[in-house]
């Protein structure tokens, strides 16, 4: 691999303090077994909500009937997208100058409070975008599922929590990975983000974006 080459780990370690979205359980890794305690190997249980740290939503978490984290194709979790700094409310101008190759857009809003409008979702949608990511918490504002109706029910995922600490906007290749869980409405995920050209050898347009049509 060649040295100048940047891969960027955009998901966030998971450990007991890190920040959580109201209500939902916290994560605790219980020891079964432990080398420290003479055990002959270490063995630790997961608790956590499926949707704990970086994660992605499924259709099923709102959508009676929608595709569930097991049945998304693999091609559908790689992809190009753009990186946006949006702000904390990403509105429907957030989306000037969207690269034409984006199929996925992850908005940066420097909050774990940001949140996209109704507006700015039904915009998505008019793009025929494949996945909406953010480093916020949710998609949505507070007490609020209007985003998460709208993105879903039209099967664009959503990828929440991501770190984006360090990098720059601008187009990449996605890859999110979730675990294979039969039924599950969502999973933590690793995503990270490689160069553009990393997605199936595609040929993508680097120069600035413009708005789609």
């Amino acid at each position: 691999m060649p040295t100048h080459v940047r891969i960027y780990d955009v998901t966030q370690t998971i450990n007991s303090s890190m920040p959580l979205y109201p209500g939902d359980p916290g994560f605790s890794r219980e020891m079964l077994k432990s080398l420290e305690r003479g055990d002959l190997y270490t063995l630790s249980a997961l608790h956590l909500s499926a949707h704990t740290g970086t994660h992605l939503d499924a259709p099923s978490h709102y959508i009676s009937n929608g595709r569930s984290v097991h049945e998304i194709p693999i091609e559908r979790l790689i992809m190009i997208v753009d990186i946006i700094d949006a702000g904390m409310v990403v509105r429907p101008d957030s989306l000037f100058g969207l690269n034409t190759s984006a199929e996925g857009v992850i908005f940066r809003t420097g909050s774990l409070r940001g949140y996209i409008t109704e507006s700015a979702a039904r915009a998505c949608v008019d793009l025929k975008l494949k996945l909406i990511g953010t480093d916020a918490l949710s998609v949505d504002s507070s007490e609020e599922d209007v985003v998460h109706r709208i993105l879903l029910s039209n099967d664009i995922l959503i990828l929440e929590g991501l770190y984006l600490g360090g990098v720059p906007a601008g187009i990449y290749t996605l890859l999110c990975m979730p675990l294979k869980i039969e039924g599950a409405e969502a999973s933590p995920v690793r995503a990270i983000l490689a160069p553009p050209e990393w997605c199936c050898g595609t040929s993508v347009n680097t120069s600035p974006g413009r708005s789609r049509s």
